[in-house]
């Protein structure tokens, strides 16, 4: 089962680079789950121990805020990562809420496991840090996409930038 899971980790972009021994030390932190659509996998505020990787499927990333109530924000598919708060700190809230949009397979990182390995292999620590901030970049950068693309019109209307800048 080791062998196929360090497969299955060769497979996501975030670890394809990993040498095949790396991927075997990874292979017990890891397990494949399976989830229908419309299945919440985890709620912003809640903390947890797994970080997942999108193997099939699509995901939506919702936040909630006061008189505005739920938004999707974004939605990700095979190779993008989710839930990355875990690996930073095991009691960090998670800061959105991620759902199903169809029937998905994800891999399930165990972040304490996966600590406690870095913490013994240093060098796949920082390995592994340097694609979650890779992964960390695009999300931030396909959210300001989103942003322009909804306050891009207001500007246009109005020929200027907000009063906040």
């Amino acid at each position: 089962m080791a062998r196929e899971i360090a497969s299955i980790l060769k497979e996501s972009p975030l670890l394809a680079d990993f040498p095949p021994a790396a991927l075997r030390r990874l292979a017990p932190a890891a397990e494949i789950k399976s989830f229908d659509a419309g299945k919440t996998i985890f709620r912003e505020g809640q903390t947890s121990d797994e970080v997942y990787v999108v193997r099939d499927g699509r995901v939506s990333l919702e936040v909630c805020a006061p008189g505005v109530g739920c938004r999707r924000i974004l939605s990700v598919g095979p190779g993008e990562l989710l839930g990355w708060s875990p690996i930073l700190e095991s009691d960090q809230p998670l800061t959105a809420t991620a759902r199903t949009i169809e029937p998905s397979e994800l891999l399930a990182l165990h972040a304490t496991a996966l600590r406690a390995i870095f913490e013994e292999h240093p060098e796949l620590g920082y390995r592994f840090l340097q694609q979650l901030s890779r992964a960390i970049a695009r999300r931030l950068t396909a959210t300001r996409m989103q942003l322009l693309n909804l306050y891009g019109e207001e500007m246009a209307a109005t020929g200027k930038p907000d009063e906040g800048e």
